[in-house]
């Protein structure tokens, strides 16, 4: 009997400190997030939705995740709810219009258009320093529905 209370507590210690060294373990390494860039133009009525389901799924999972949006002529009222949604201190970042332009023809998909595709716009975020390969960044055409089935939730 005396032998099964120690191998319980024996089980129980190793449990506890094995629990203990994967914490320190984890601990002293930096979990890198991922960079989620959201390309929106004029017709996204759903962005605050998908900022605020961004960061929902990232606190309930314990991820980082960063959210840049670039700006490819939204309205006044979605650009007040970005810039609100920027200022909580929450990672979001706007890049504004002027810095990539993303064209194509007219009710088109930016995504199919042939002058800048997505790893170019990448890419020319990651020259003007707004990402960086460490971030793993994921480019989300708002306009496109393929590209919403990259979102995390």
């Amino acid at each position: 009997m005396l032998e099964i209370l120690f191998l319980i507590i024996g089980c129980y210690a190793l449990a506890a400190l094995s629990v203990h060294l994967a914490y320190r373990a984890r601990k002293g390494k930096k979990e890198s997030g991922k960079h989620y860039v959201l390309v929106a133009d004029d017709k996204q009525n759903n962005i605050e939705w998908y900022v605020r389901s961004m960061f929902s799924f990232s606190r309930r999972m314990g991820t980082d995740v960063r959210l840049t949006i670039v700006d490819q002529g939204v309205n006044e009222e979605t650009k007040t709810i970005v810039d609100r949604l920027a200022k909580d201190g929450s990672g979001v970042k706007v890049h504004p219009k002027d810095g990539v332009s993303v064209s194509g023809k007219k009710g088109g998909k930016r995504s199919h258009s042939k002058e800048l595709d997505g790893t170019q716009l990448l890419w020319l975020l990651e020259a003007e320093g707004v990402v960086s390969q460490a971030d793993h960044a994921v480019l989300i055409d708002l306009q496109n529905p393929a590209d919403l089935s990259k979102m995390p939730f």
